[in-house]
């Protein structure tokens, strides 16, 4: 084709701009789209800015094992079948449950073993022990404090009553802070009256002597002891406000107060018999004051005569047993072994039985109690060596038995049940016998 030679001319039909003009027509022209008020619209992914910098993927946080046990399960995890329960469904995540679990069974545990009793029997070897006591079984009970064991301690005196024994000793605590003695009353009426009761007070039991004496026509002990006290006493009970002789045989055991070991009792007898005759001729002169406390004052002269005549009765070969709710300090022990041969004090108990400690209320796996409500402990009763918690020991020539108890101990309220510790009664039985362990050395 020649170069001068036209080409024919081609209709115009528009390009694609001009076709997409012509069809809407300019910018301004164009319709404006409705919104779209679907839910697919809302949940559409909103398209990034074609310039917008990339984000930087963020960084995951690593959980903890605290965080996984306490916050939960990951969220991958959460998702679990769930279960029916009264109609609905209920989704369950596992460590919660886990630890719903494990706070249930403690309850348990500490409902089955604060229920259930456990029996100490322990040999006491005494030098010297006369025949007639050798096998004397002693049933050592102490810390009730005012608790039941079944319907009218039907359970504890199920267990006592498998056992064989001569005499009970209680160190105190039985009524409690409560002070409600019934439970302590029931427990006095279910024992055998052949057998004879002795028991003191604790810490925590409502004081045994009245502050105001009861203005009656009666003996002293009714004017001047506390109602509980005088309500064991007419189940059969004895209190041991001061020496007591107990006969066995040809021979005798003497229980005593373990607040009277270092009194010297020719002095306390003066001492008493001055106050009560002064007291006295101010009655006769109608002074109120001397009216009042004559009933006190005399209680003490008594019991301080029978403090001077348990001196001056022992012999050598008697059996002396003292009662203490808390066990006396060591010093407080040195000091009654070194009264030996002074006619003016009790001589040194061949044995003393306590209580108070209750084992330690919350004892753990091989570490045993870690603290005891005791103000002559080291460490004021913190992480305590355990023969001073519970159990026999040596202490200046003395044999210590601290029970552990029936409940808790009214000195440490911070611990309100017993925890990997059951309730404990104790069979003391005295023997001349040498144990095995000193027949092998």
């Amino acid at each position: 084709m020649r170069d001068d030679e036209k080409r024919p001319e081609i209709p115009d039909i528009g390009g694609r701009e001009d076709d997409e003009l012509s069809q809407y027509g300019d910018e301004q022209d164009a319709p404006v789209r409705r919104r779209r008020s679907t839910k697919s619209a809302d949940k559409a992914p909103k398209a990034a800015p074609s310039r917008a910098p990339k984000k930087k993927k963020k960084r995951k946080k690593r959980r903890s094992f605290f965080d996984f046990l306490f916050a939960g399960t990951p969220q991958r995890s959460r998702r679990s079948e769930g279960m029916r329960l009264f109609g609905r469904e209920v989704h369950i995540s596992f460590w919660p449950a886990f630890l719903v679990t494990i706070a249930f069974l403690l309850v348990i545990l500490v409902f089955v073993q604060g229920s259930s009793l456990t029996v100490d029997e322990q040999n006491v070897t005494l030098v010297g022990l006369p025949q007639d006591l050798e096998g004397y079984r002693i049933l050592h009970l102490s810390d009730l404090a005012g608790r039941r064991f079944g319907d009218e301690q039907a359970t504890i005196l199920r267990e006592i009553n498998t056992l064989d024994y001569d005499a009970v000793f209680i160190t105190g605590d039985m009524v409690g802070a409560s002070g409600d003695p019934e439970p302590f009353y029931e427990l006095l009426e279910g024992l055998p009256s052949s057998r004879p009761v002795y028991f003191i007070a604790g810490d925590s039991d409502p004081e045994p002597v009245l502050e105001v004496t009861r203005d009656i026509t009666g003996t002293v002990e009714e004017m001047v002891l506390a109602d509980w006290v005088l309500g064991a006493i007419e189940r059969g009970a004895i209190y041991v406000d001061a020496p007591v002789e107990l006969t066995v045989g040809n021979s005798s055991i003497w229980i005593s107060p373990a607040d009277m070991l270092n009194l010297d009792a020719s002095e306390l007898v003066r001492t008493c018999e001055e106050q009560m005759t002064q007291e006295q001729e101010g009655t006769v002169l109608g002074l109120a004051e001397d009216h009042d406390t004559l009933p006190a004052t005399t209680y003490r002269y008594q019991r301080s005569q029978r403090l001077l005549n348990a001196v001056n009765s022992m012999a050598t070969t008697d059996v002396h047993i003292s009662l203490a709710h808390e066990a006396p300090s060591d010093d407080y022990l040195a000091a009654s072994r070194a009264h030996g041969g002074d006619e003016k004090y009790l001589t040194q108990p061949s044995l003393v039985l306590a209580g108070h400690y209750c084992g330690g209320v919350w004892r753990l796996p091989l570490l045993g109690a870690f603290y005891i409500p005791s103000s002559t402990a080291d460490r004021h009763g913190w992480f305590p060596a355990q023969e001073d918690v519970q159990g026999l020991s040596s202490v200046s020539g003395t044999q210590v038995y601290i029970s552990a108890g029936l409940s808790t101990s009214g000195s440490a309220p911070m611990m309100p049940f017993r925890f990997l510790n059951r309730p404990q009664i104790s069979i003391v039985e005295l023997t001349a016998t040498l144990p095995q362990n000193m027949l092998t050395q």
